[in-house]
């Protein structure tokens, strides 16, 4: 490669077009997935008044990112909502950790004529991909890029970094707990006492707001046991994704193992990510393809870089050039540095067979291609429709939750804002977050009016019809109030005309209420 004795011109041009494509495309593939609308549900309920709360006067965490959640409530304050501002704060923050990678490649690699993990970090998809989705991911991934880049400077501002990262999201802890043993150990500093009680107080808090230490989505998504089975698919996905990576990979891990071996600071600093890995793999990953793996890759690409740069001042001392290695990586350092950059830059969706797509990959989904950007759209709900019934919902139904604001609103489909069905047993593992097994009980015992997809086998239950957008949908009835009923069949996008044959045709009394639990034989 090309070293000169200050950076030229070009490096910054070429790292600014840069950032500017990764902008770009970040917007261009810009989406809300349907969990991002628990998570607003909670966010405008605080700003109301009504607490960090889902269903009112009900305290359930059925958030995972409580920091992200805070920082969206402030946004009512400035008038911005959340679908908004969380595509303007994940973009932000996307664009913050390639500043943090830009800011090291130019530090390390002084005088280069072009920047190289700029650009392999530019055009990684699902960078962008997850540069918004709702979720707190961008965030996340710059917090603990930051913590682990200061950590590396020895900087104590790491703990207070790591702390965000444990507010933003749960695994955030793991890094704050082995940074926090590694500065004891190493430094004997009162620092992580510091950050240890304020995480303790955030414990707290948790305890005494929701009566319970951990999140009601570690025993809705992570509290089912071990699934390696599941955790090694997911890797696979990513390797079958960015089968370039596995490159990126090797090199990183040469990396890893002579720090650990030569630097003391590095000592824990590297186990931690492989932890992070570890824990990954146990949980079984996640049923969104790759978000999991997304707040580590930059990091680790990062060490690749590296380790290519540390062959490259290697490969110009004298001493070395006479080694059979050196001397092959001298003539091929243009070709070592374009597959680096091809190792984001080549993706092949796993999910697309023979030029058409399949739904999953052993429970593994691609969510935006799903969603594309249609939950970003604000317009063309009823607002407020419901707001006279109890609802059970499955996961990809939130965003009607959010606009259609029932008055009690259970999740069906693993238990997110109910404290009882996250802990219920399940008997055979399957897609994360969606294994539960909603019963009629279920519904009976939450006084549920209105189910908005009915997964009941053998249930007949009668249906009215809501038109969003033009698309017809079904929502099923668990329990029938004509005057309720009446309220809302009066409304323009909602057709009730099947229920109404269904009594006629049964004869049922539609001015006397009733549930329909009878017809099912409870």
């Amino acid at each position: 490669m090309l070293f000169f004795k200050r950076n030229l011109f070009s490096f910054y041009i070429l790292s600014f077009l840069f950032f500017a494509f990764a902008c770009y495309q970040s917007f261009r593939w810009k989406w809300i997935c349907d969990d991002a609308y628990i998570s607003f549900v909670y966010a405008r309920n605080l700003y109301e008044g009504s607490g960090l709360v889902f269903n009112l006067g009900e305290r359930v965490e059925g958030y995972t990112n409580f920091l992200w959640t805070i920082l969206l409530s402030i946004g009512y304050l400035l008038k911005i909502e959340p679908q908004i501002l969380s595509l303007i704060l994940g973009i932000f923050f996307y664009l913050m950790t390639l500043f943090l990678f830009f800011n090291e490649e130019n530090r390390i690699s002084f005088g280069k004529i072009y920047p190289l993990l700029v650009v392999h970090l530019a055009l990684f998809f699902h960078l962008h991909i997850f540069a918004t989705s709702g979720l707190e991911t961008s965030l996340f991934t710059f917090l603990v890029s930051f913590g682990l880049l200061l950590w590396e400077k020895d900087k104590s501002l790491l703990l207070f970094v790591f702390l965000l990262s444990a507010l933003v999201r749960p695994e955030g802890a793991l890094f704050l707990s082995i940074a926090s043993l590694d500065l004891m150990v190493r430094k004997r500093s009162w620092i992580p006492i510091v950050s240890g009680i304020l995480f303790l107080g955030f414990l707290g808090f948790r305890y005494f707001y929701y009566d319970d230490i951990l999140p009601n989505t570690f025993y809705a998504k992570g509290n089912k046991g071990a699934y390696f089975s599941q955790g090694l698919y997911y890797l696979l996905y990513f390797l079958k994704s960015y089968p370039l990576y596995l490159f990126v990979l090797v090199i990183a891990g040469i990396q890893i193992y002579k720090s650990f071996l030569n630097q003391k600071k590095f000592r824990l600093l590297l186990p931690s990510i492989l932890l992070y890995i570890l824990y990954v793999l146990y949980v079984g990953g996640d049923f969104m393809g790759i978000r999991f793996w997304i707040p580590v890759l930059p990091y680790l690409s990062y060490l690749a870089f590296r380790q290519i740069h540390d062959w490259d001042l290697d490969s110009r001392i004298e001493s070395k050039r006479s080694s059979l290695f050196f001397s092959f990586y001298t003539k091929n350092q243009i070709i070592v540095s374009f597959f680096f950059i091809l190792s984001a830059a080549v993706y092949i969706d796993p999910l697309k067979i023979n030029g058409s797509r399949v739904a999953d990959w052993h429970g593994i989904v691609e969510e935006r291609m799903f969603y594309e950007d249609h939950l970003v759209d604000t317009s063309r709900y009823d607002n407020e429709a419901l707001s006279l019934f109890r609802v059970a919902f499955f996961g990809a139904q939130a965003h009607f939750i959010y606009y259609l604001r029932p008055a009690f609103a259970f999740e069906a489909e693993s238990g997110l804002t109910d404290r009882e069905f996250a802990k219920k047993k399940i008997e055979v593992r399957g897609r994360i977050g969606h294994e539960s097994n909603l019963e009629l009980k279920d519904l009976l015992d939450r006084k549920v009016d209105i189910l908005l997809d009915n997964r009941l086998h053998d249930t007949y239950l009668p249906h009215i019809q809501y038109t969003w957008r033009n698309i017809p949908l079904k929502f099923y009835l668990v329990s029938y109030d004509p005057v309720k009923i009446n309220s809302l069949c009066s409304r323009s996008d909602w057709n009730c005309k099947d229920l109404y044959q269904s009594f006629q045709t049964n004869h049922w009394d539609k001015t006397k209420p009733k549930t329909f639990l009878e017809t099912n034989g409870i």
